[in-house]
């Protein structure tokens, strides 16, 4: 069974706002603790806008134009914006501030696809990870992709 349109949308924006309050929990607990390697809350929440704003949507909207134009179906690799460019930008942020860019670019992620047909959430890509996957399923990933992020903020 495929998970409604509506349920996903309503997912994306309980998953950004369950980062959120993780990551202000992490900081309000953690605020003296500096773990080598693991990247503050801040940082994890600048990633998660950067992925919603670099790969999900632009992603989306190739899909949905290749499905509306008759075109084949895009083609994508795995890619994430650099992790030291993503540590450089966001770690003397204030958490306040990359808590409303990682809203902000969640509510465009919402924007972009509350408006898509039932034959665009059919649109298909290629990835190389997770083989033919539609709109629906690349949303999935995006929920995946917070969880796995949220959990090093837990």
């Amino acid at each position: 069974m495929t998970n409604p349109p509506a349920v996903l949308m309503v997912e994306l924006v309980m998953s950004i706002d369950r980062m959120i309050q993780s990551a202000q929990a992490a900081a309000a607990n953690q605020v003296h603790l500096a773990i080598p390697g693991e990247w503050p809350a801040q940082v994890v929440l600048g990633h998660v806008s950067q992925v919603d704003e670099q790969v999900w949507i632009p992603r989306i909207r190739q899909m949905c134009k290749a499905h509306d134009e008759g075109d084949e179906n895009p083609s994508f690799v795995w890619w994430e914006p650099d992790a030291s460019a993503t540590f450089d930008r966001f770690h003397d942020v204030a958490l306040e501030e990359v808590s409303a860019l990682a809203m902000s670019a969640r509510t465009q992620l919402l924007t972009a696809v509350k408006e898509l047909t039932p034959e665009q959430w059919a649109a298909t890509a290629n990835h190389e990870a997770f083989g033919t996957i539609d709109v629906a399923g690349l949303i999935i990933q995006v929920l995946t992709h917070d969880e796995e992020h949220r959990a090093s903020l837990v």
